[in-house]
């Protein structure tokens, strides 16, 4: 931790060098390389926010070289100012198409779902509308051309039944409902459906005439049917009107089922993109402070850096050309952003996860696309092993026993000198956010130990530490026990229930919510819990007697007696009251053993 301190403030020393019209110590090529060191780090949350700040002066003196950010004593300097984006700045125009480009690709697996949902039916009825509807909408930019009947349920030029038919009946309609115009010319083809679905041919009325003509040949009988039925083979035989009720109904339920899918298209924004809402930003305005692992996605603007960290994972670009090259994790990926807007677009999988990005210009929008409950569920146990390490009693007993056994995990020797009952004072002074975030990262760590080793090694290992430390064994096994939970057998969340008031009972079970624009407020042990959006767009939790804390992913907040533990993917939040367990120590054990003895 005092490493990162230290290069953020060599970092801060550069830039204000920079700033000030000084040559940066070091030189610029100096400060180039650690500025892409640092954006690639794993700073503590108060340290990434200082290193945002700072590099947010950086990029704009990098845009502005002869400006300063402030007046230099005895000059008149001035101060950097960029112009607040408008709605048809490159940032609003690229953060309104990603919208549109991340909407797109759920219209897609939507009607994806759909089509394979009415393939079952046996008379194919909505898939006949539907492929009438992209027929007719795709003649409606070809002026002239005729509109085309629903056809046959068993029409054998379609093949309705298979599902390769069907998926490019899908793709057609996502393929049209990326435009405004292809949008509007199904909407106008599924009314017209729903009107007339056999429209007359216009045709008709030369057939009713060569027919009539027939009729009046001084022929045989027989040779006037066969001159009749050759002309009506040139026609389309006229369709049952007991089939048109049916064809209406079908066509009314497909356009509710698009109906909710067009509205869910993303509006205009007058102002550009929100306030917060992309990493990197040229603008301090849309700028967001630090990424929000609670999050289920992320823009950046890939020219303002080159790396951040997002979701416990690494995330780095360059430039390849017109391209970028991006790298999630262990996972690398190149996105053209002059490819057609449904090509731009790339998934990325991790053994746990899975991303899929978005490309506008030189903006780019990542996107989580994990099981939400399965994601909800690591983040719970990843709660109840740092609630442990959180636990103060014994000196921070369980927090000393999990940096004990990493060393022990290690193979090397054990350094108990660091591990002593006054190590723990550090621990007693710092805030809550940064003990936190130290907790996390000691689960995490033995969690990708944990994944190299057998069970029966690691339970030797934690409770070879804790005789070291002088803990009993059942304390070692709880720990072990909390961690492997956390590594192969993350717990299940209930679903989430859209409520504002919810009374927390002690136990430890979570208790799901749905979130919304209104305030939540959790009882706990006779004391209210507010959770709200503040003006930011961050999740802030405010507890009577404490200070407001920002809830990202996962947030442990230290009660009386236990902790409270909240977990958050998105809109769905869980919650748990988890109480303190005792943490016994071989001298009480062995004063427990000998009471029982005198007695």
């Amino acid at each position: 931790m005092d490493f990162w301190l230290e290069l953020v403030e060599l970092y801060e020393y550069k830039v204000q060098d920079l700033t000030e019209g000084r040559v940066p110590r070091g030189g610029r090529r100096g400060l180039a390389v650690l500025r892409d060191e640092l954006l690639g780090a794993p700073l503590e949350p108060p340290l990434l926010r200082r290193l945002m700040e700072t590099d947010r002066q950086y990029r704009l003196h990098q845009g502005n070289p002869v400006q300063h950010t402030r007046p230099r004593p005895g000059h008149g300097g001035q101060s950097t100012w960029t112009a607040p984006p408008t709605a048809d700045s490159e940032e609003s125009r690229a953060w309104e198409e990603l919208q549109l480009l991340q909407w797109h690709q759920r219209a897609a697996a939507q009607a994806r779902d759909l089509t394979l949902r009415w393939q079952r039916e046996p008379e194919f009825g909505h898939l006949r509308v539907l492929y009438t509807v992209i027929e007719n909408a795709e003649r409606l930019s070809r002026p002239g051309t005729q509109p085309l009947a629903v056809p046959p349920a068993h029409d054998a030029l379609m093949d309705l039944h298979d599902p390769e038919v069907t998926g490019r009946l899908a793709q057609a309609l996502s393929a049209l409902l990326l435009t405004e115009d292809g949008r509007t010319r199904v909407r106008a083809a599924l009314s017209a459906v729903h009107a007339e679905p056999f429209p007359r041919h216009p045709d008709e009325d030369v057939l009713a005439a060569r027919i009539a003509a027939a009729e009046r040949e001084h022929v045989s009988h027989e040779a006037r049917e066969a001159l009749v039925r050759a002309l009506r083979a040139e026609f389309p035989l006229p369709r049952d009107p007991r089939e048109r009720p049916a064809i209406r109904a079908a066509a009314r339920h497909v356009a509710q089922l698009l109906d909710p899918i067009l509205d869910a298209l993303p509006k205009p924004s007058l102002n550009g993109a929100p306030q917060g809402s992309i990493l990197l930003a040229q603008h301090a305005g849309s700028a967001m402070r630090v990424p929000d692992d609670g999050a289920e996605r992320l823009t950046v603007f890939l020219r303002g850096g080159s790396g951040a960290r997002w979701r416990g994972l690494n995330i780095e670009w360059q430039p390849i050309g017109p391209n970028w090259q991006l790298q999630v994790g262990s996972q690398l990926t190149l996105l053209r952003p002059g490819l057609p807007p449904h090509e731009r677009s790339q998934t990325l999988k991790l053994p746990d996860q899975q991303f899929r990005a978005f490309v506008s210009g030189a903006y780019m929008t990542l996107v989580v696309e994990s099981h939400t409950a399965l994601e909800l569920g690591r983040r719970a146990s990843t709660a109840r092993a740092a609630a442990l390490l959180l636990d103060p009693a014994e000196d921070f007993a369980l927090l000393r026993l999990a940096r004990a056994a990493a060393q022990v995990m290690r193979g090397g020797p054990l350094q108990l000198e660091k591990l002593t009952p006054d190590s723990a004072r550090k621990y007693q002074d710092a805030t809550p956010d940064v003990l936190l975030s130290f907790a996390r990262k000691g689960v995490e760590t033995l969690v990708a130990r944990l994944a190299r080793v057998g069970a029966d090694d690691a339970a030797q290992a934690f409770r070879r530490a804790a005789q070291a430390l002088g803990l009993h064994r059942v304390v070692a096994d709880r720990l072990h026990a909390a961690l492997h939970v956390a590594l192969h057998d993350p717990e299940t969340l209930p679903e989430g229930v859209p409520v504002t008031q919810v009374d927390l009972a002690p136990g430890g079970h979570f208790t799901s919510v749905v979130l919304s624009d209104e305030p939540l407020t959790l009882q706990v042990e006779g004391r209210g819990v507010t959770i709200r959006w503040d003006y930011k767009g961050e999740l802030v939790v405010v507890m009577p007697g404490l200070a407001p804390m920002v809830l990202h992913d996962l947030l442990v907040a230290r009660l009386p007696g236990g902790n409270l533990l909240l977990v958050r993917h998105g809109s769905w939040l869980g919650a748990a009251l988890a109480p303190d367990v005792p943490v016994p120590t071989l001298e009480a054990a062995e004063l427990s053993t000998d009471d029982i003895r005198m007695n």
